[in-house]
């Protein structure tokens, strides 16, 4: 039996469990609650963290454009120390280096250990540091692996079984991810479809436990309600399926390159012998902060460029180079091994991509009418759905960060055609590349 990716489920040997034994469902919950609130506040104090990172480059940007012929280099070397201390982290904690998403799934296989609580330290601040200084990462990767690590150490301390320690730290793992993008049900969805493809009491019951507690919290830090809001938004008459459809298959096809070349990268940068990796990421870290200087939008981890995609109107060139930049600035960003995650940038290039796509249609088919607004939102969906290959996740997470069920149908349509494509194309979600790495 397969997973529905084309690729067997894994064996895991845990013993069976049930409700009745010492330790459990009430008390699984209880610890839930801890770990999740645990969770929420460590997640909460990182976003909020990162949007000071973000508000500290753009005052520097701007100081330094004041006069820009002798200001140029400060921002630039700013961001070139940050990178090069981030990767610095990562070799007193080398388990904090890229996302972390496929250290909690190669944990739930029984084929790591979860990271030890030096962990959580060297997340949280060499992510503000890599992401706060411009690199194109997600805030996304460090919470859930911050979230699976409180919750098996609280596990741990509670002594509970082999079983409900994997179970405690997947469905924080899953609060981690919900409070990345204020999305609770997305983030329990992610356990489910992505770290344990299972659904079971226990596991359902800590994960939306834990995962509630912790957007309780984070939303005391950070506030409440969705990260991209968008303006009403419709999906067209039923014949626009097809496009959305079409606008699947295109992105299948991207997402399997886009895996290709996040691999290709992490290959090119690990084959640097003469230079330390602290250096490298230094260097990498001074090219984005130059960058930074010039479109400073295109930079960061591109929260702030999803919602002009949104809610803004971009030519097509200017979708282009939107789409061009990012398209490799990502896997530039996390071939360093600094922390940080995958997620974020994807959406950025989905919505960039789903609106291109419209708007080129329209270029040459003017009577299509398509909505690039509406392929924008569709297009993050369908381009995590090809990368990640978990579709349901996909967009469930999008119609919580946008706050809209109106695109609900052609977002399922252009998933499902979107992990078609990329399954018959033979490419393998990224997570499972990575998790592989982690055993070579």
């Amino acid at each position: 039996m397969d997973d529905g990716r084309g690729m067997p489920y894994p064996r895991v040997d845990v013993p069976p469990l049930d409700d009745s034994e010492p330790g459990g469902l009430v008390r699984l919950a209880l610890l839930a609650v801890i770990g999740g609130a645990l969770a929420g506040l460590v997640g909460g104090l990182f976003r909020w963290a990162l949007v000071r990172a973000d508000l500290l480059r753009a005052d520097l940007q701007q100081w330094a454009g004041d006069e820009p012929a002798v200001r140029w280099l400060v921002p630039v070397l700013c961001a070139a120390i940050a990178v090069g201390l981030a990767r610095l982290i990562v070799r007193w904690a080398p388990e904090a280096s890229g996302s972390g998403v496929q250290r909690v799934e190669a944990n739930m296989r029984g084929e790591l250990d979860v990271a030890p609580l030096r962990i959580l330290p060297a997340k949280f601040v060499g992510g503000v540091l890599a992401i706060g200084a411009g690199l194109a990462l997600g805030r996304e990767g460090p919470t859930v692996q911050m979230g699976a690590t409180i919750g098996h150490e609280t596990a741990r301390r509670a002594r509970l079984s082999q079983h409900d320690r994997r179970t405690l730290t997947a469905a924080l793992a899953g609060a981690g991810l919900g409070v990345a993008f204020s999305a609770p049900l997305g983030g329990a969805m992610f356990v489910f479809e992505e770290v344990a493809h299972a659904f079971r009491t226990r596991l359902v019951i800590a994960t939306l436990v834990g995962t509630t507690t912790a957007l309780a919290v984070s939303g005391l830090i950070v506030g409440v309600g969705p990260v991209l809001p968008v303006p009403a938004v419709e999906a067209g008459p039923a014949w626009h399926l097809l496009a959305y459809a079409a606008l699947g298959v295109l992105l299948g096809a991207m997402g399997v390159l886009y895996n290709r070349l996040v691999l290709l990268l992490l290959d090119a940068v690990a084959g640097i012998r003469r230079l330390p990796p602290e250096a490298v990421a230094a260097v990498v870290g001074g090219l984005v902060g130059l960058l930074g200087l010039i479109a400073p939008r295109l930079v960061g981890g591109g929260e702030a460029l999803n919602e002009e995609l949104l809610v803004g109107s971009f030519s097509l060139g200017a979708l282009a180079i939107i789409l061009a930049v990012r398209w490799f600035l990502g896997p530039v960003s996390y071939s360093l091994g600094t922390p940080g995650g995958l997620f974020a940038p994807l959406l950025v290039v989905g919505a960039a991509a789903g609106s291109l796509a419209a708007q080129a249609a329209n270029a040459l088919v003017p009577g299509l009418a398509l909505s690039p607004l509406a392929f924008a939102i569709v297009g993050m969906s369908t381009f995590f759905a090809a990368v990640v290959r978990a579709p349901i996740t996909g967009v469930i997470l999008i119609v919580e960060m946008t706050a809209t069920t109106a695109l609900v149908i052609p977002m399922l349509i252009a998933a499902a055609t979107a992990v078609v494509a990329a399954t018959l194309l033979r490419g393998p979600p990224v997570y499972d590349s990575l998790r592989k790495r982690l055993r070579s």
